[in-house]
């Protein structure tokens, strides 16, 4: 002990321990001027140079590298920056460590630092080095192999390497892109602090646990993972989340895209499986949020408020880089959408919410994908934008104008406002199957469906958006529909071989609530305007399946058209068998034929002046081979030369023949019924039509029938006359005119008498059918009486108030009496200039 104690305190010991001592403290004196003296020369030919009071010292004792203040600056540009800097880095190994196959960093820190990288004209840059292109390392590459190839094999790496915590705070990271198109646009990443602890790592197992926090481009990032590796194998479990990352900051990658904004959120926790047969992709849930999204096109831009996509328990396999399983559940939400014009600000399509929940999908070998619903509300199609209040003052007049002009009631202010070519509420599709060969749906139902046409005077629709010039368009539809074409063509000879094809089917299609489709048209003269309301709508199953092509598909349709017309259809469907075959069975009830008098009169220079059609039809068309009947009854069919208003003008105008040869087809009832028998060829224009000229034979008046009608309607002798109306070759059941006071409207307490017999007679008689003519004068409007009016303008005026008094009155009949709207025919109103007229209401049987 005592020959150890004075080893210890010999001179020779002390001098060995100072010589130590004084070579480790001359190390570490003289490391940070040694080092920078030998890097300056290799820093200098990439143009880069350290800041003069750069530290990197070596402590020998501690083991321990330092750097501190490190500011790295090129001198490639005109205007020196700096490209790298470090405020702090220290790394300290536990050298005593190696004793036992032990790399231990015992401490790896580096807080705030700056890094530059930039990518110019394709070649990328990192902290003022340019790194080689593909092309070059790809050489260094094979230079390296072939070198290798020749060395001797790489014996094991026996350590074990430690690093119980590295820490990196504070650093920023510049990715600034400059190209052609391109200047100055940058990425920011700043890392708030990145920590990677309890790493063990040997040649055959790893472990470690990662934390990150990040701001990208002033984006919350966060990430956590952990992982434990055997020989490679084995899973990495993370967590990452992403919040209001600006999506502006991709517009550069895209370049037909005009703008880019939005704000982009991801959150997600998976786990990472390396495994022999490859990598498996396990994802327990994951969001992707994207807000107030705008996307500008040179034409267009879409706009969304927000997406939300969500998936869980997703499954992803890779073997040898392709993807051999995907599966998974998800869900999509997106909320109002809006695609604008750029130009006119109209609205091409916008919704408020579309919606697929429940979303299932596996791609692999045959891929499917099942959604529970997909519902979509409030859809939009083709809003043009609102005129100033100038405009839309300028447009009223004109519409009132052109209204007043031709006796025709326009709501010009609905008009101007121009409605969607189509509205829907809302959309339901239920329960979607898709296979790579087929789609399955379960039910479709359409809830409030409502469109609207608006034809303007050159033909063009007014209310529907264009979307560039009609040339262009024409010509790149031209070609699109002809290349279109052509490959359905291939497409269609290349599966004729096929008889498995693709497959579409559902169990049933509706139309629920109000649907209702508006047509006004501004072309023809008079304008005209129609709506048809579409009260049911039902379609059973469609398939085109092998097994179902036979199956009917009934259908039934049921709607109404303005206020009194209606139609009832029912049938079925077989498109997809052998020889496509569809049956309709139904009628038309109703329908005003004054309304059809704007698009008869260009062509025969006649209108309809009072007239009432109903159809009944059963068609079955098999192939092109149509068979069945149409029944067609004319009720009360007069006709009128073109803009003849006055009462009792139509013999002297020439109207007569028409109305004599209707009246030879007429009935006693005043009705002409034609049965129509229908058969032949739809692809042969001449298919035939029997049995219509004996129509013209009808049986000759019995004269005995005066007898009859005088008998029985003696009762109604105070309203009801008989008379032989040589022009029509028929005994006339005319009824006595009811008189009006100038101006009035509804019936009142003085027409009580003449009401009152004549809602009994309707009662009395069921099968007794009237049509009610309103007769206007002059005095209704204030003009004189006795002289013809012929400004356009009254005569609107005086046909409104006509079509008022036939309303009321009509409507008077069906809440008073109780009787059938179809029982009471309404005329085109006219005017009686004479001096002396009435203001009445005409009756005729």
């Amino acid at each position: 002990m005592a020959s150890l104690l004075s080893f210890f305190t010999h001179k020779f010991f002390k001098i060995l321990l100072a010589l130590y001592v004084g070579l480790f403290l001359l190390i570490w004196l003289l490391s940070s001027p040694l080092i920078k003296h030998f890097i300056s020369p290799l820093l200098a030919e990439q143009q880069l140079h350290l800041a003069d009071n750069a530290s990197i010292r070596f402590n020998p004792f501690l083991m321990r590298i330092t750097l501190s203040d490190i500011d790295l600056f090129s001198t490639k540009s005109k205007q020196e920056e700096t490209v790298f800097s470090l405020a702090n880095m220290e790394v300290q190994v536990a050298l005593w460590q190696l004793a036992f196959d032990k790399i231990v960093l015992s401490k790896f820190l580096l807080e705030q630092g700056t890094l530059k990288v930039t990518q110019h004209d394709g070649h990328l840059i990192i902290a003022g080095i340019a790194i080689p292109s593909s092309a070059e390392q790809a050489e260094q590459s094979n230079a390296q192999v072939t070198k290798e190839s020749i060395d001797e094999p790489v014996s094991d790496f026996p350590y074990q390497l430690v690093l119980p915590e590295f820490i990196l705070s504070q650093f920023t990271i510049e990715i600034e892109r400059n190209t052609l198109q391109e200047i100055n646009k940058a990425h920011h990443i700043k890392i708030e602090q990145l920590s990677l602890s309890q790493v063990k790592a040997t040649q055959n197992e790893q472990q470690a646990n990662l934390t990150l926090t990040a701001l990208i481009d002033k984006t919350h990032l966060a990430l956590s993972a952990n992982t434990q590796l055997t020989a490679g194998k084995g899973d990495i479990n993370s967590n990452i989340s992403l919040k209001n990352y600006p999506v502006e900051k991709l517009a550069r990658y895209v370049e037909q895209l005009t703008e880019l904004k939005g704000s982009l959120s991801f959150n997600s926790q998976q786990t990472v499986t390396l495994a022999e047969q490859g990598i498996n992709l396990r994802v327990k849930k994951a969001n992707l949020t994207l807000q107030n999204l705008l996307v500008g096109l040179e034409q267009q831009h879409f706009t969304l408020n927000d997406l939300q996509y969500n998936f869980t328990d997703l499954a992803l396999d890779l073997q040898d880089n392709e993807v051999t399983h995907l599966a998974g559940k998800s869900s999509i939400k997106l909320t109002d959408a809006v695609l604008n014009h750029n130009e006119s600000k109209a609205k091409i399509v916008a919704f408020k919410q579309l919606s697929l929940d429940d979303i299932r999908f596996v791609l692999d070998d045959e891929p499917s994908v099942d959604i529970a619903n997909v519902v979509l509300d409030d859809l939009l199609f083709s809003k043009k934008a609102d005129l100033t209040d100038a405009m839309a003052q300028k447009v009223i007049a004109r519409i009132n104008k052109l209204a007043a002009t031709d006796s025709v009631d326009i709501e010009a202010e609905e008009i101007v406002n121009l409605p969607p070519v189509m509205q829907l509420k809302k959309l339901i599709v239920n329960n979607i199957h898709i296979h790579e060969k087929s789609i399955v749906i379960n039910s479709i139902l359409f809830d409030t469906l409502t469109g609207d046409i608006i034809v303007k005077e050159n033909k063009e629709l007014a209310n529907l958006v264009t979307l560039g010039d009609k040339t262009d368009q024409q010509n790149s539809a031209e070609a699109t529909l002809t290349e279109e074409l052509a490959t359905i063509e291939k497409e269609l000879e290349g599966n004729e071989a096929n008889s498995n094809g693709f497959v579409f089917s559902f169990n049933e299609l509706r139309f629920i609530n109000k649907n209702s489709f508006g047509f006004t048209d501004f072309s023809v003269d008079p304008i005209y305007q129609r709506t048809l309301f579409l009260d049911t709508l039902d379609v059973g199953a469609l398939s085109n399946s092998k097994d179902k092509k036979q199956n009917q598909t009934p259908f039934t349709l049921i709607g109404r058209s303005n206020k009194y017309a209606n139609f009832n259809l029912s049938g079925y469907l077989q498109p997809f068998s052998e020889l496509a075959t569809y049956h309709a069975k139904g009628d038309f009830k109703e329908f005003s034929l004054p309304a059809i008098s704007s698009y008869l009169k260009a062509s025969t220079g006649i209108e309809v002046k009072t007239g009432q059609l109903n159809t009944a039809l059963d068609l079955t068309l098999t192939g092109d081979e149509l068979n069945g009947n149409v029944v067609v009854l004319l009720q009360a069919l007069e006709t009128g030369l073109v803009d003849s208003e006055e009462a009792g003008s139509l013999i002297s105008q020439g109207a007569l023949p028409l109305n004599m040869a209707l009246g030879m087809l007429k009935d006693g009832d005043g009705n002409v019924e034609l049965d129509v028998p229908l058969s032949g060829s739809t692809s042969d224009p001449k298919f035939g039509l029997s049995s219509v000229v004996t129509l013209i034979t009808k049986k000759a008046i019995i004269s005995a029938t005066q007898d009859y009608l005088m008998t029985t309607f003696v009762p109604y002798a105070n309203i009801v006359s008989i008379a032989i109306t040589a022009g029509e070759f028929a005994l006339k059941l005319r009824f006595d005119d009811l008189e009006y006071q100038v101006e009035q409207i509804e019936p009142d307490d003085n027409q009580h008498a003449y009401l009152k017999e004549f809602i009994a007679l309707m009662q009395d008689k069921e099968d007794t059918r009237v049509t009610i003519c309103a007769i206007s004068v002059p005095a209704d409007i204030g003009l004189k009486a006795g002289v013809s009016v012929t400004n356009k303008a009254d005569i609107k005026r005086l046909i409104d108030l006509g079509e008022e008094r036939e309303h009321a009155f009509k409507d008077y009949l069906i809440e008073q009496g109780k009787i059938k709207s179809s029982r009471i025919l309404l005329c085109k109103p006219q005017i009686d200039s004479d001096e002396g007229a009435i203001p009445r209401i005409a009756i005729s049987v």
